[in-house]
């Protein structure tokens, strides 16, 4: 087997306390979530068709006029820029140098100013659509306190869009200190006429019982889901590896 992708995203994935539903997911190559949450049913629709939530804020429209100002800018200036640098063709070498070190250096510049709006963009996009599941979860139930609504709200979010195909998911087993670890490789799916496993995602098992007693203490029963990075992500894989 070869060697697990250490850029991918590792995720703690919180079944519950049945037996019978991590077994159902090794056998049917799947992953579920447990948030105990008795509307998530209901939710399916609303969970499917995140992705196509447009998000038409007043925040978040200025922000997409701030990138095609942006563009127009990064645009303009690089013309200018490929003017500013047309020489003479007896130009000392030395000057063609410092034209194109000074046209490297303002691309370079516009080039991370971009990076930086768009990912402020891509934030404030997720922040939009978690607001949204919050909004649907409160629709639905006469009170929910707030710090248990964003751990279903994050939950949710998180397992329908956070996770992406090639993403590695760790299952804790009934036996203690033991996780089965997979690759997702499919989206978000509601399984109606499902009895245990209907909110799941498609999940390649790449080794169904392993030993790592160490992460235990970072199953979350509240949370549903989270996301394990440095030391026990990198501890996870190289289980995943040696065996």
């Amino acid at each position: 087997m070869s060697k697990m992708d250490h850029n991918s995203n590792c995720w703690l994935v919180n079944t519950g306390y049945c037996g019978k539903k991590t077994e159902a997911c090794l056998e049917q190559g799947v992953v579920t979530i447990d948030i105990e949450i008795h509307l998530m049913d209901e939710l399916a629709d609303d969970i499917i068709n995140l992705k196509y939530i447009d998000t038409k804020s007043s925040n978040f429209e200025y922000l997409r006029e701030e990138y095609r100002k942006m563009d127009s800018k990064f645009r303009a200036e690089l013309a200018e820029e490929f003017e500013k640098i047309r020489l003479p063709e007896d130009s000392p070498e030395e000057l063609q140098q410092q034209k194109m070190e000074i046209l490297t250096s303002r691309l370079n510049r516009l080039r991370e100013e971009a990076r930086l709006l768009r990912e402020t963009m891509k934030e404030f996009d997720r922040f939009e659509k978690h607001e949204r599941i919050k909004e649907i979860i409160r629709s639905r139930l006469c009170y929910i306190g707030e710090a248990r609504l964003n751990n279903w709200s994050e939950a949710i979010f998180c397992f329908a869009n956070d996770v992406h195909i090639g993403d590695l998911v760790v299952m804790p087993l009934m036996d203690k200190g033991s996780f089965a670890v997979g690759r997702v490789r499919g989206g978000y799916e509601y399984v109606e006429n499902a009895f245990d496993l209907r909110h799941v995602r498609d999940v390649t098992w790449i080794k169904e019982k392993i030993h790592f007693p160490q992460l235990e203490k970072s199953i979350d029963a509240s949370r549903g889901i989270v996301s394990l990075s440095g030391e026990l992500k990198t501890s996870v894989m190289a289980l995943v590896d040696d065996q």
